[in-house]
């Protein structure tokens, strides 16, 4: 194998399982990346214009990136990581009351999602989709699934004291992202309203769970029994 397919080989698995660890001088380059992703789009942006940003050497960023394609992939999986720590931090604590941590991890969930840098990447996602499908899921593994994995423990936790009837999991996490995400992630994502504040956050991640646990409350045949 040449050293060319070496490297390919080796950005590609570093995109599929994308290190915990990025040194400073990456996340430089990332951020840097990011900045000319956003500005000029995909098809726009050049590796020379994200080693200028980064004030690096062309040879610096390929001997880390071979291609545009694996720098793209590997800063998705740099961004989307942004901010998931606090969503584990949440699910792990069963000091809390679970619908409190429900709350709170929605709430915290529904932030990231509308950050604008989430919010662009989201576009790029969407926009890349079709061409480079690695893109597609690195994105939805940090920040659909992965908040859907996080609220199934806390969930659990609502399920044993009865609070909750689940018979389809793949449902229930496709109707707490799409509750979470209503109106107000989509016309934050069209542009059409401004940043939405903490407290405009907070109060619509409570509708969406009190929704959520109405759709999914114990039925009173289920009690019964």
């Amino acid at each position: 194998m040449g050293t060319q397919s070496r490297r390919t080989v080796k950005a590609r698995d570093s995109a599929a399982q994308p290190q915990q660890d990025v040194s400073a001088r990456h996340e430089e380059i990332l951020q840097a990346a990011f900045d000319v992703f956003a500005e000029k789009g995909f098809h726009g942006a050049t590796m020379l214009d994200v080693a200028s940003r980064a004030r690096a050497s062309k040879a610096t960023l390929y001997a880390h990136y071979p291609s545009k394609e694996a720098l793209f992939e590997a800063l998705m999986a740099w961004a989307t990581r942004q901010g998931t720590a606090a969503l584990d931090a949440i699910a792990a604590d069963e000091t809390q009351d679970p619908l409190t941590a429900l709350h709170r991890f929605a709430a915290q969930l529904l932030a990231l999602m509308l950050q604008p840098k989430k919010l662009a990447l989201f576009r790029i996602a969407v926009a890349e989709g079709d061409r480079l499908s690695a893109v597609g899921r690195t994105y939805s593994a940090f920040t659909r699934d992965h908040g859907i994995e996080r609220v199934r423990t806390i969930v659990a936790r609502l399920t044993k004291l009865g609070a909750l009837e689940i018979d389809d999991r793949a449902e229930f996490g496709h109707s707490f992202i799409g509750l979470l995400q209503g109106e107000l992630f989509m016309r934050a994502l069209l542009g059409t309203i401004s940043a939405p504040s903490g407290e405009e956050i907070d109060r619509h991640a409570r509708r969406a769970v009190t929704r959520l646990m109405r759709a999914y409350a114990v039925s009173d045949h289920a009690v019964r029994r």
